[in-house]
């Protein structure tokens, strides 16, 4: 059953005083994307896009900008409503130091959902998860999700990458999931992907084990934070299918 129209398609990004509003021609595609996803599911006129063109949405985040300190960073969000309203909100980014926990779920996730394969502020999926993550973790712990199939996909706020032995060449890479294993298909993954900097094939829960085992990195990876390193934690209480 799909929900009510009262959520918005989000993109979240970062702007930076060296590079600007880094990937936002990637974000608005994927907006119009999800656009075009959502409205092909409900049976009445939602998310037009007119809005949501390269040189207006520059606009708005420049007018946001200009009201700001441009010598700092800045997360930008931009939302678009089931009406078509485009908005964006603007708010200091505070550095980040700590190597945040990544904790496996300790069951699978369904991951065959519209709301998974587009970023929106409906996140009930990952509102679930980090709902199971033990309380005794820290804050700011994010939780690593896996299918039915016992495949890794992604973590709550990022799509993560497991260095593995690469068969082709018998070096140790990283490695995404693809995006049919059920997850969020990232701006940052595609860029990361694209440059050469991660390599995609499947990934067990076995796999992330024994990576986790072998003290092998696991990296997460978004538009604001960039590659980052976590802690990979996993639990005993799995249960795959």
């Amino acid at each position: 059953m799909l929900p009510d129209l009262s959520f918005s398609i989000l993109e979240t990004t970062v702007y930076t005083p060296n590079k600007g509003v880094f990937l936002l021609d990637q974000h608005i595609m994927r907006m119009r994307e999800s656009a075009r996803q959502l409205s092909e599911l409900y049976t009445v006129p939602c998310f037009s896009c007119t809005d949501v063109e390269s040189d207006h949405v520059r606009d708005l985040i420049t007018a946001q900008i200009d009201h700001c300190d441009s010598h700092h960073t800045y997360r930008v969000r931009m939302l678009l409503s089931h009406t078509g309203l485009l908005s964006v909100q603007v708010t200091p980014e505070p550095p980040t130091s700590n190597e945040p926990v990544l904790v496996l779920d300790c069951q699978p996730t369904r991951t065959d959902s519209v709301f998974v394969r587009c970023k929106t502020t409906h996140r009930l999926v990952y509102a679930d998860a980090v709902h199971r993550i033990p309380e005794h973790y820290a804050q700011g712990t994010q939780v690593l999700l896996y299918n039915e199939q016992g495949m890794i996909t992604e973590g709550n706020i990022a799509n993560v990458a497991v260095s593995m032995p690469d068969t082709q060449t018998g070096q140790m890479a990283l490695f995404t999931p693809p995006v049919s294993a059920g997850l969020l298909p990232g701006t940052m993954r595609q860029h990361l992907l694209d440059t050469g900097q991660i390599k995609e094939a499947p990934i067990s829960v076995d796999q992330f084990k024994l990576a986790v085992h072998n003290r092998w990195p696991v990296m997460c990876m978004n538009s604001v934070r960039g590659l980052y390193a976590v802690s990979p934690v996993v639990r005993e209480d799995i249960a795959i299918n």
